[in-house]
């Protein structure tokens, strides 16, 4: 093997030297020619680029889970729930992990790495017995470490320990930025991703602790600076105390001082709770922005943005989509290009009346296509989700929306989908525009790329897709529909199985083959075993109605299954107080010309006693039927006649043969 290696190695190296010949010769040919060899300048590559580039190449699997879920078919997560649970429950044993190991120092001594990475270590845990001093402060501070930061700094003012004024404001900002209190540590990238959502309905409510520790350090800085000012404003817009921060604004602008473009761009969006109409809120934006101008500030993205945010709140005034475009041309004026959060903010300015269409998502996506996005604004991530619901509502049109789609997959602009919220409803409104303009082919394939591993559909879509299977009459996905409506945990909805059996049932062409027929057949007796042995668990709480089971008997009885139909009938009979309302007639009547045709006189006087009990008013027709069409046996005529009543069944043979008389 060792002789291998080194004839390999010795060819290789021959290949070098001639090809250094070859370059050699060719440089001299070059040279006497007086051409220059511009070697071009050395490219930083980081330690990733080559398998990112390698990653490029291949698309991803839609029949493939995501990378963070086990590669099990028994470990792979097929409901948002199940989602939710199984990544979470995976992150909770880590950080499980990490809480033995912080509270357990002494029993791991070994070394996890080398070099050492300081993240490894065990957590140091401060109190008033340490002694510590402001560069452990500053140490925690760069850590981001609030509590810490928080502890050490108590300590400190005890032993009377003066601190800089550098050190001050950066823990200012510290506590400011994370309102007193620690925040998700970024290796939880799941519980960021699934807790995210529960913010959106905060997005408003005034979160800022207002006798924290923010507001007790400021208190005590004497003779606070304009950066200290600032970063107080910027905390608590941050977290909605604007009439406070409002305050703070003006004691600045009493004593003189020039606040950061960053606090002007925060006082912008005070407009929202201190002023009311939409003129008062255009007027105290314009009052910012002068003084801005008259102070030598320069607007930024922040401030565009600000703008658009108070604007698109009173987008229902007429002249705000005025003001808007004032603003954008201001942008343009300091050469600021828009994030994805400005478009945003103008979708829900020009899109806020329906009646009336806007085309500008369409100008929008001429800007955006083909470029590589990145955040550049915390509002970014609403981007997506705005575009696709303006598509649904607004515009109708899935051909925008597959513009949308297609600048979310570049490069990695998926990043700026947001959370596992703003995904949801991203693929709800791409999903709904689909079932709703789209024929079913487009849309199963659509499905069948991002159901489930993508996207779970919610009920409601779910009930759109059963319906416009329903509306194109392709019978042959009505199997994989109802398996996933399983999967999804979705076959305790009401709408979804009504929708589902009643299409099932109004698709029963006669023309199919009876291969089709019998899959049919199987497929509604499935449906009722599957929904029934669940409801005897509890797993499903959803009553059955009429309109479900008598869809279900005459699916059964399509497919030629007339045990499972009887069984469905003996069920509406023994549970009729259970049951919401009652089968049609004419499900009666196929049931009754099936036992007929079929000679299933058993079963057909099921369905006759069925009958009495709820008292349809097609009874006669029935009896009558069953008199003319089949021949009865004494014992057969007998039966039925005590059924019905000997009287009643005597009346209507004496009628039937006086006719045929």
């Amino acid at each position: 093997m060792m002789n291998n290696c080194r004839v390999g190695i010795l060819r290789k190296c021959n290949e070098i030297v001639l090809l250094l010949r070859l370059l050699s010769s060719s440089s001299r040919k070059l040279s006497s020619d007086k051409n220059i060899i511009n070697i071009p300048n050395r490219i930083n590559r980081c330690s990733t680029d080559i398998l990112k580039a390698i990653s490029s190449t291949i698309q991803r699997d839609p029949t493939a889970a995501h990378y963070k879920y086990h590669d099990d078919p028994y470990l792979i997560p097929v409901s948002n729930f199940q989602k939710r649970a199984y990544a979470l429950s995976q992150e909770s044993g880590r950080k499980a992990a990490h809480w033995i190991r912080s509270q357990h120092a002494d029993l791991f001594n070994h070394k996890l790495a080398f070099p050492p990475i300081e993240k490894f270590y065990p957590k140091v845990v401060y109190d008033e017995s340490q002694e510590v001093n402001e560069t452990d402060l500053q140490r925690v501070i760069k850590s981001g470490a609030v509590s810490d930061a928080i502890t050490i700094y108590n300590i400190l003012k005890k032993q009377d320990t003066d601190l800089n004024l550098e050190t001050q404001q950066a823990l200012l900002e510290l506590v400011c930025f994370f309102n007193s209190q620690d925040d998700i540590e970024e290796d939880w990238i799941e519980e960021k991703w699934y807790t995210q959502a529960g913010h959106e309905r905060e997005a408003f409510r005034n979160t800022w602790k207002t006798n924290g520790f923010a507001n007790k350090l400021f208190a005590q800085i004497n003779s606070p600076s304009a950066e200290n000012y600032s970063t107080m404003i910027l905390g608590m817009t941050k977290f909605n105390q604007f009439e406070e921060a409002y305050k703070l604004y003006k004691q600045a602008c009493e004593k003189q001082l020039v606040l950061t473009v960053d606090a002007y761009n925060s006082i912008i969006k005070t407009a929202l709770y201190i002023k009311e109409g939409a003129d008062h809120k255009w007027l105290h934006i314009q009052e910012i922005l002068i003084k801005m101008n008259e102070l030598g500030l320069p607007m930024n993205l922040g401030t565009l943005n600000s703008t658009l945010h108070v604007l698109s709140t009173i987008a229902t005034n007429p002249a705000i989509k005025k003001y808007a475009l004032s603003t954008i041309a201001e942008g343009k004026r300091f050469n600021i290009e828009p994030s994805l959060a400005s478009y945003y903010y103008l979708l829900k300015i020009f899109c806020s009346d329906r009646k009336n269409k806007s085309a500008v998502l369409k100008d929008i996506l001429n800007v955006l296509e083909g470029k590589s996005l990145t955040i550049r604004d915390i509002a970014d991530t609403n981007f997506f989700m705005a575009a696709m619901e303006n598509c649904r509502y607004h515009l109708h049109d899935f051909n925008v929306a597959q513009r949308v789609h297609s600048i979310l997959i570049t490069s990695d602009n998926y990043n700026l989908i947001g959370d596992s919220y703003k995904e949801s409803i991203y693929y709800r409104h791409f999903f709904a525009i689909l079932c709703q303009n789209e024929s079913v082919e487009l849309l199963m394939k659509y499905y069948n790329d991002f159901v489930p591993h993508i996207y779970i559909p919610e009920p409601n879509i779910s009930e759109m897709i059963v319906k416009a299977i329903n509306a194109s009459a392709a019978v042959e996905l009505y199997p994989k529909i109802w398996s996933d409506i399983l999967m999804f945990d979705q076959a305790d909805r009401e709408p979804i199985i009504t929708e589902l059996t009643t299409g099932m049932a109004q698709n029963l062409f006669p023309s199919f083959d009876e291969s089709v027929k019998i899959k049919i057949g199987k497929l509604g007796a499935s449906i009722y075993t599957e929904i029934d042995d669940r409801q005897q668990v509890g797993k499903i709480k959803m009553p059955w109605t009429g309109i479900m089971l008598g869809n279900l008997i005459d699916i059964c009885l399509y497919g030629d299954c007339i045990d499972e139909a009887a069984t469905i009938l003996t069920k509406l009979h023994k549970n009729q107080n259970e049951i919401i309302g009652i089968p049609s007639s004419e499900t009666i009547t196929n049931f009754i010309n099936y036992c007929i045709e079929k000679n299933q006189f058993n079963e057909l006087l099921k369905c006759i006693e069925y009958s009495l009990e709820v008292e349809y008013i097609e009874l006669e027709d029935y009896i009558s039927k069953i008199i003319e069409k089949m021949t009865l046996t004494p014992m057969q005529r007998a039966h039925l006649s005590k059924l019905v009543g000997n009287d009643y069944f005597v009346t209507i043979e004496n009628r039937l043969k006086s006719i045929s008389n």
